[in-house]
């Protein structure tokens, strides 16, 4: 019998930490909001700024980790990042006030800076070659599925206890699965491991001293057009889906009117479908032009948020319709962005590459909840901003477009240094 390469072990500890992280910090915790307006009678723009906040500080701290991860373990930091995480989520259900709830969140964000998005790439990069797009694939579905199975863990405890007692079972599952992840992770393949087609790293954890690295730097890469295309495209996507992500349960559930018990269900849809368009569009970008995938997701995002504005509450067909083709543009998008990212940038800046754009986007990201939000306030409905985000992404559509201009033409295989 084949012994399983050890790299897929890997990939399962990364999948598990991330689908507990994001899939709870970005895609469960928002199913909370209409419960914690009814409580605390906090509006649209106050429940959703503590995720602002968050994002916004995770922006600023990813650059400092990304650069970290070029040059330390990435593992050792994933660790610290576990703790900042699991610790604040056990205090959740005991918050009373915006203040609380706002410094669980930043404490959060210290910890997905650490043990999220870049340092996950990076070893996922180190172990993954030729079936990169689809380790990509799988890795980014990790998200989804926790945004698809944590909302029907606490569906019960949620319609019966209350939210707290639904977090705290939440953050227990979750604390586990983070746990379990970070035993299965290596920063890359050992020296005694026979070289296959996923080896793509020096043994150890400091750069070639022999042979300079494959790719582009980040000095030569702030020179290209590309890079600032890709830099406000990826931007305005982000701008878009986050603000969508946290918004969409007070929209769906408070203005709406969608029940408490449907909610959950509505929410599992939308991430399995993005389960689904994440393997999906981790394939198609190993077998088309990466930058045309983009394109494609991009369009699916803008159907989605027609649909959204067409939802009739008492018809199921629009409600899981939305959830259904938002769900895939979301993922899809997700994916494509770090194919094309890789593609276009992969060498020994890549972690400060990849760190820069994370942070931008997640500022953009934290705009786009602000958006939402004071829009929400001000013109007592969600549909002006939702045709607002549409027509961002008609433009964000054009700039992906002309991105095929400057894609890199296929080279040798590029090695990544840790």
């Amino acid at each position: 019998m084949k012994k399983i390469d050890y790299a897929w072990w890997v990939l399962a500890g990364l999948f598990l930490l991330y689908m507990a992280t994001n899939g709870i910090l970005l895609n469960t915790l928002p199913l909370l909001y209409p419960e914690l307006t009814a409580e605390f009678g906090w509006n649209e723009a106050e429940v959703t700024r503590p995720a602002s906040l968050f994002l916004l500080l995770t922006a600023l701290l990813t650059p400092i980790l990304g650069a970290l991860c070029d040059r330390y373990p990435a593992r050792r930091i994933m660790f610290f990042g576990v703790i900042l995480i699991v610790v604040p989520l056990g205090f959740y259900a005991h918050m009373s006030t915006l203040t609380h709830m706002t410094l669980i969140y930043l404490t959060c964000s210290v910890g997905l800076a650490g043990c999220g998005l870049v340092a996950s790439m990076l070893i996922l990069s180190r172990w993954f070659e030729k079936r990169r797009g689809l380790a990509v694939g799988i890795f980014l579905m990790a998200s989804s599925l926790g945004g698809a199975l944590f909302p029907l863990l606490a569906k019960t405890t949620l319609a019966e206890q209350g939210w707290r007692e639904a977090i705290t079972l939440i953050a227990i599952v979750g604390g586990v699965m983070m746990g379990i992840g970070l035993l299965l992770i290596r920063n890359r393949r050992p020296a005694s491991d026979p070289a296959s087609e996923e080896a793509l790293a020096p043994a150890s954890d400091e750069p070639s001293k022999t042979a300079p690295a494959a790719g582009i730097t980040l000095k030569e890469a702030i020179k290209l057009p590309a890079f600032y295309l890709m830099m406000v495209a990826t931007a305005a996507l982000w701008f878009c889906i986050v603000g969508i992500l946290q918004h969409q349960s007070i929209f769906l559930g408070q203005d709406l009117g969608v029940d408490r018990g449907s909610l959950p269900v509505i929410f599992s849809v939308f991430f399995w479908s993005a389960i689904v368009g994440k393997v999906l569009f981790g394939y198609l970008g190993d077998h088309f032009n990466k930058v045309w995938i983009l394109l494609l997701s991009i369009i699916n995002l803008m159907l989605g948020l027609v649909v959204l504005r067409m939802v009739d509450p008492s018809s199921n067909l629009t409600l899981f319709g939305y959830a259904v083709v938002y769900g895939m543009g979301f993922a899809g998008a997700f994916s494509a962005i770090q194919l094309v990212l890789a593609e276009f940038f992969a060498g020994p800046s890549y972690g400060r590459i990849l760190g820069l754009f994370t942070m931008v986007d997640s500022l953009a990201g934290a705009a786009g909840i602000q958006f939402l939000g004071l829009r929400r306030v001000a013109d007592e409905s969600y549909l002006p901003a939702l045709n607002g985000l549409i027509i961002m992404l008609i433009v964000v559509a054009a700039l992906v477009a002309l991105l095929r201009r400057f894609q890199p033409q296929p080279t040798p295989v590029l090695q990544t240094a840790g």
